[in-house]
């Protein structure tokens, strides 16, 4: 699994490994010896605070972004982090060890958990440095909103010593189902809320939790590395990467052969069909048709970047999403041109869009329903939230307007 936040580009040779004269160990440069300093001194904070073993693992995964790994050369070799705690010893240079031996680069594990063996045979090493990184697969849960949309996959492990800690993956339902954030799950109470007592709770196989797991990650991945993805960076945000070194570790304890069909279709449909025909389909006289286009243009798009990729699949939240982020930006109308970047941007209050969208939409809603076998209370309820969501635009629209001197009010109609 890569890094969720990739670095772009890098040096063929790595920073701060000049060779010595006569080909021994290593000279330092500047920047190798500053990057040293910054983790000595984070090691030395961190170990004078007395952590447990669940801050020293974060804190272990965190460290990583010091260290070069194969698709990352930038920052310190493993050996001159190795030789440098060492040089330090105690607590200090037993977490930078300990989070090597669990963390670091494949390479170089075997030797820090073998230095971190001779430090502690030494009574040099704290509990919880020597507990980094041992964790034992228990079981993993799958939750998933009353909408099947927001996900969440939580996998428990055990400790030598027999307490649980959770790692949670955090599922985006749009971004085409990417990955979108980790968080290390410690307290009695936070593992009762992320496992079986949730409800929208259901029991994984370790092995599809793995298969999940890495196919969001995947996503994730492949989606951050796409420039056309550079107008959805904000939904590609992802919560603490930190932890992503440590994620890595622990779904390499999973066992393989799972299946990610609990969250991902084998193949995603084909709904442009569909479209084709709403489009075809009377509308009233008040639609404009550039406006029009431009709605079904973001209807198609938006289908696409939702993870079961079916637009005629609507929920509430789904529409709040359309309505409030997305479908604004598709207004044909250019705004007045942006004085950072001297562009034009489109007219996201633009009344004639706004109009059109309001009379088509929820159309649209009654036309997926009807399509898609939908029940008439979700068609109800997602009719409340678009209501619900034309009124937040109208009242947007009006305080814009208010802010602009000289414009009137803008009025937009209600649908019928």
């Amino acid at each position: 699994m890569a890094r969720p936040k990739s670095r772009r580009g890098g040096r063929v040779t790595p920073k701060g490994t000049r060779p010595g004269a006569g080909g021994g160990t290593p000279r330092l440069d500047p920047q190798a010896r500053y990057l040293l300093e910054l983790l000595e001194a984070s090691a030395t904070e961190f170990a004078a605070r007395g952590p447990d073993v669940d801050e020293a693992d974060g804190w272990a995964s965190g460290m990583q972004e010091f260290v070069a790994v194969p698709h990352s050369p930038e920052g310190l070799q493993p050996a001159q982090v190795l030789a440098h705690a060492r040089k330090i010893g105690g607590a200090s240079g037993a977490a930078m060890t300990a989070a090597l031996g669990a963390y670091g680069p494949s390479s170089a594990r075997a030797t820090a958990r073998r230095q971190l063996e001779q430090m502690a045979s030494s009574g040099d090493v704290p509990t919880w440095a020597t507990a980094v990184g041992r964790a034992t697969p228990a079981e993993a849960f799958l939750w998933r909103d009353e909408w099947g949309e927001a996900c969440e996959i939580t996998i428990h492990y055990q400790r030598p010593d027999g307490r649980l800690h959770g790692l949670l993956v955090d599922i985006n339902w749009f971004m085409c189902g990417a990955a979108r954030g980790f968080e290390l799950v410690t307290e009695r109470e936070a593992l009762a809320s992320a496992g079986r007592d949730r409800p929208g709770v259901e029991q994984l196989s370790l092995a599809d939790a793995r298969a999940l797991c890495h196919c969001a990650l995947d996503i994730y991945m492949s989606l951050d590395a796409n420039d056309e993805m550079e107008p959805f960076e904000e939904a590609l945000e992802f919560e603490w990467p930190d932890l992503g070194f440590l994620a890595e570790q622990r779904l390499s304890l999973l066992p393989e052969g799972g299946t990610a069909a609990a969250l991902y279709r084998a193949e995603r449909p084909d709904r442009s069909a569909a479209l084709d025909e709403f489009g075809r389909a009377a509308r009233p006289a008040g639609e404009g048709h550039d406006e029009f286009s431009a709605m079904t243009s973001a209807l198609r798009l938006f289908g696409r970047l939702c993870r079961d990729g079916d637009v005629l699949h609507w929920t509430p939240c789904r529409v709040d999403l359309f309505l409030e982020s997305f479908v604004p930006n598709y207004s044909p109308a250019d705004g007045p041109v942006c004085s950072e970047c001297d562009k034009s941007h489109p007219d996201v209050f633009d009344a004639a869009f706004m109009s059109t969208v309001e009379s088509a939409f929820p159309r649209w809603l009654r036309f997926a329903a009807e399509h898609s076998g939908q029940t008439k209370e979700l068609l109800d309820e997602n009719l409340h939230a678009a209501a619900d969501g034309f009124e937040d635009w109208r009242a947007a629209a009006r305080e814009y307007r208010r802010n602009q001197v000289g414009t009137p009010e803008l009025w937009l109609p209600r649908s019928a």
